[in-house]
Formats: structure tokens, C-alpha cells, sequence
């Protein structure tokens, strides 16, 4: 078993267990659950693996991860760290060689740097390495070697490889809307729900489809259900006022569609159905009267009422000015009634009961205020 040092993104650290968790056991990875993670404040963990093959698969996923590197050394003072790294050279050999160039780097995560100069750690801790062949190359080397320094430790790794590409900024996605979630939390609620490839997720809130776009990325098949018609008719065009900062109103190219033939996953994008998600007769089977689970994860983010209000298929109170007294209704469209946030949570279980297969998982998230 070797060991590796995970640098964890300094956000959202309650949930950096669920995400590891759910991807070793996506995956088959055996690691010790019984690790003690450290408190919010404490932004790296070691880890012990059977092969680095393990390591290069959860990088491949996981969002809170940032990047994992091979453990050589460490020490609670430079000096313990240089003769520590020179004991180990046995280790570090096998990197010595003209085919392999090499750099050494540092970085401080969590605190202030010690008083000590990094220039006069790289050169020092170059000659604990004791390379003879290897070239250096500081702007693209085979290896890059970290010196990280971290509350009270001093750690010198191998990099392996960095996090999940941020391909998915919502700067650049063609489609977004007011409440679309940030990349980061939709990629994270894909990998608590296991979602892989061949998986079948449902996102019952889809809005411009955000969640679904984390989904399809990892190769499942999404669809989802939206009862803003204006929102859903993006799945075709919908040309209206924009979310964008300085872009006043969409085009016909602007849709949910567009999301995933922008991204290159729109093979994996089943469909968006108009439709009220507290209707759970939508699902009914025809004659059999009965639901068929047939999800293997259904992830969400329900409106709150905040930015967007809970709204379902209703009848409210009529106000004189609405009515109109001719016959002439060329468009009609469903009145909406208020959702509740209980009712919304309550019938979102209900249909995750209804049409989860066994072991599928549902995601959602849910309002907090943290000073109460």
C-alpha cells in the first residue's frame, strides 16, 4: 500500500467524506473509512492505496479534491525534511533519468510561510534528491516534486495529477438561468449519487438543466421534468429576457439542448418534459395503476422560494382585472398555485420511493438558516 497526500479544495469540507466515499465504492477502491478527515480548517489527508491507478480514478471525478501527490517524506522542520528526503533516495531513483525532467515547487496551504527563503528550500532540497541525469525543466517537467507546508508538518511528494477539468464554468455554458447551480455543486451531487455510465437519472426541478449536465458528463441518461414553460421550451428555443450579465434576451440557439451539443454529451440527453413534479400520475404506467422504479438516481435543486418560488398546477383566487369578458382565449396556459417548501420535500420522497431502483440514491438540497 503506498501513501498519498489528497490537497482538498478549502470549500464545501462537510462533504468532502460523502463525495470519497461514494466514488471508492463506485469504483471498488478499498481505503480505510475509519480516517479521520481533521476539522474544516484542515485542508490535506493521507492516504493509503493499493495501486496509483485508484488515486488516478478518484482525481478523474471527484470536485473537492484538488490534486494527490505520492508521499516520499515529511518532517516538523526543513532540516529534518532535507535529511529525510536524502535517506529515502532508494525511493526516489527510479525518476533519476535523461528521459525524465523534473522541478520542485512549494506551496503553503492553510498559513503563513516560515521565515525562510524558498529559493534556499528548492536548492537544498535538490541536493537531498541527488539527480545526476535528470534535466530540469521548470515550464513543463515529466515530474513535478512539491514541498507542502501545512500547520506544523513539512511534506516533499510527487504530483500526480490535478482535479476534474473546469470545463463547466457557467461563464462560458451556452444556456443559463437565475438559479442554475454552480458546476462545482452539481458535479458533487453526481458523485454522491453514483452516477455512471449506463446510470438513468431524473432531475424532477431541471430548470436549464445544470444537474443534468453533471450527470451526462460521467455517461448516464438524463431527462427532467420543469413546470416553467418558459424555461422548458428551451429544449427547443426559447427567445426571451437573458440571466446573462449584459445580454438582454436569448436567441433560438439558447437552450437546454444546447447545453449538452455544447459539451458533447447530447447523445446522453433523453428529453425535458413539461410537467408539474407534485403530479406524480405522470409516471403511471397506463392500465397497471402502478409505478415502475426504473431511476438509478434522481438529484435536484428545488425552488425555496428565495430567487424562485415553489409553484404546481392550481387554482388561486381570481382577481376582476384578469378576467377576460370576450371568448376570444387563443393561449392558455395551466394556473399555478404556491408550493409549499414542506410539500415540495415531502412529494419529491414520495416519487423518489416510487421510482428508485433498489440502491438508487436521491439528492437534493435543502435550506438552512445557520443562525438558527
Amino acid at each position: 500500500m503506498d501513501q498519498y497526500l489528497f490537497v482538498f479544495s478549502q470549500v464545501h469540507p462537510q462533504f468532502r467524506r460523502a463525495e470519497l466515499e461514494s466514488i471508492c465504492d463506485l469504483y471498488g477502491i478499498a481505503w480505510d473509512r475509519n480516517k479521520d478527515f481533521l476539522s474544516d480548517e484542515h485542508h490535506v489527508c493521507l492516504f493509503e492505496f493499493p495501486s496509483v491507478n485508484d488515486v488516478l480514478r478518484i482525481l478523474s471525478r471527484s470536485v473537492l479534491v484538488k490534486y494527490a501527490l505520492e508521499w516520499i517524506a515529511s518532517a516538523g522542520t526543513y532540516q529534518d525534511l532535507y535529511e529525510a528526503v536524502a535517506k529515502r533516495r532508494d525511493r526516489i531513483l527510479k525518476y533519476d533519468s535523461t528521459e525524465q525532467s523534473f522541478a520542485i515547487k512549494m506551496q503553503t496551504i492553510g498559513k503563513k510561510r516560515m521565515r525562510i527563503s524558498s529559493h534556499d528550500v528548492i536548492l537544498k532540497i535538490g541536493e537531498a534528491l541527488g539527480f545526476q541525469r535528470s534535466p530540469v525543466n521548470l515550464s513543463n517537467p515529466c515530474n513535478m516534486f512539491y514541498v507542502i507546508e501545512e500547520n506544523v508538518s513539512i511534506w516533499f511528494q510527487r504530483l500526480h495529477c490535478g482535479k476534474l477539468k473546469n470545463v463547466y464554468s457557467l461563464k462560458d455554458r451556452c444556456y443559463i438561468g437565475n438559479t442554475t447551480l454552480d458546476p462545482e455543486l452539481s458535479f458533487l451531487q453526481a458523485n454522491i449519487a453514483k452516477v455512471n455510465v449506463g446510470s438513468i437519472v431524473l432531475d424532477p426541478f431541471c430548470g436549464t438543466g445544470g444537474l443534468m449536465v453533471a450527470a451526462a458528463h460521467f455517461g448516464a441518461a438524463v431527462m427532467g421534468t420543469e413546470i416553467n414553460y418558459q424555461v422548458a421550451r428551451g429544449v427547443v428555443n426559447y427567445v426571451g429576457k437573458s440571466s446573462r450579465a449584459g445580454v438582454k434576451y436569448h436567441t433560438a440557439e439558447k437552450s437546454v439542448a444546447a447545453n449538452f451539443q455544447q459539451y458533447g454529451t447530447d447523445v446522453y440527453f433523453m428529453g425535458l418534459v413539461i410537467a408539474d413534479a407534485s403530479q406524480h400520475n405522470l409516471w403511471y404506467p397506463g392500465i397497471h395503476f402502478n409505478t415502475v422504479p426504473v431511476f438509478d438516481a434522481i438529484i435536484t435543486d428545488p425552488p425555496y422560494g428565495v430567487r424562485e418560488k415553489g409553484q404546481k398546477v392550481g387554482v388561486k383566487e381570481k382577481n376582476e382585472s384578469w378576467i377576460i369578458k370576450n371568448t376570444d382565449h387563443l393561449i392558455h396556459f395551466p394556473e399555478k398555485a404556491k408550493y409549499s417548501i414542506l410539500s415540495t420535500f415531502l412529494d419529491l420522497i414520495d416519487l423518489a420511493c416510487k421510482l428508485l431502483v433498489v440502491g438508487g440514491r436521491l439528492l437534493f438540497w435543502f435550506p438552512v438558516l445557520v443562525a438558527e
